[in-house]
């Protein structure tokens, strides 16, 4: 009796294991095609808005350190580095990318600048610039070159704005052009009407002489030049041949 059902118990076990297998035989071929289709053939990405706007950056230097890190991403290049992103070509001895999608640059180290489209080259010791609003801000030894109107423009801080076409100078100001000279401690000019404003002790050095005023505003043309404020000057003249000197 006891033999007859150890038998029968033998049997069921059996049985049981068997169906098990079957089950997970039915289980895998099932599942496993559907695994397969899933990571052979994953859903599109979604494109944000705005992606046909979309810039793409590229860059070369001696040396490339980055930080991967989301939220913190930052990619530095140091030694002979060039960035190129839209238009402009961004050259120093050190770029630090950084911020979301790479949005701020900062360079230092014979920077240089350079928008061919737009006549557009700026050379500095250091210089921040914002992809987004394509704000740059310059400083010492800063020497803006606007070759779309012949207009060179030195100063120790430079804020330039490509998109409304605006640039904002300070300390030791000097904007030349061929016959045309000024000197301030603050400017602002605007290379699509080539308008000046200038202020702290702003002087207008012409062929005649210089002329110096609380404020000037005009174009770069000396003809074009007013004069606010307490206004002062010099006048050269030719001496008349026979005159005693």
């Amino acid at each position: 009796m006891r033999q007859t059902m150890r038998h029968h118990r033998g049997a069921a076990s059996k049985q049981l294991f068997v169906f098990a297998l079957v089950a997970v035989a039915f289980w895998a071929g099932a599942a496993a095609p559907a695994l397969f289709a899933q990571t052979a053939s994953p859903p599109p990405a979604v494109q944000p808005s705005g992606s046909a706007n979309e810039d793409t950056i590229t860059f070369t230097a001696n040396r490339v350190e980055s930080v991967i890190a989301k939220g913190k991403e930052r990619t530095v290049l140091v030694g002979a580095a060039v960035v190129t992103t839209g238009t402009l070509e961004i050259k120093a001895e050190r770029i630090e990318l950084s911020g979301g999608d790479y949005n701020d640059v900062a360079c230092t180290g014979s920077v240089s600048v350079f928008d061919e489209s737009k006549g557009f080259l700026v050379k500095a010791t250091n210089l921040s610039y914002k992809r987004d609003t394509e704000v740059g801000l310059a400083e010492s030894g800063v020497v803006l070159e606007d070759s779309k109107n012949d207009v060179v423009l030195k100063a120790e801080w430079v804020r330039f704005d490509q998109k409304a076409s605006l640039v904002d100078a300070r300390v030791a100001v000097h904007i030349l052009k061929k016959d045309f000279a000024v000197r301030s401690e603050f400017a602002r000019y605007n290379r699509d009407t080539e308008s000046l404003q200038l202020s702290g002790q702003p002087v207008a050095v012409t062929a005649d002489g210089t002329i110096s005023a609380d404020a000037i505003e005009g174009k770069t043309n000396s003809d074009s030049l007013a004069f606010s404020g307490r206004v002062s000057g010099s006048i050269t003249t030719k001496k008349k041949e026979g005159t005693s000197p």
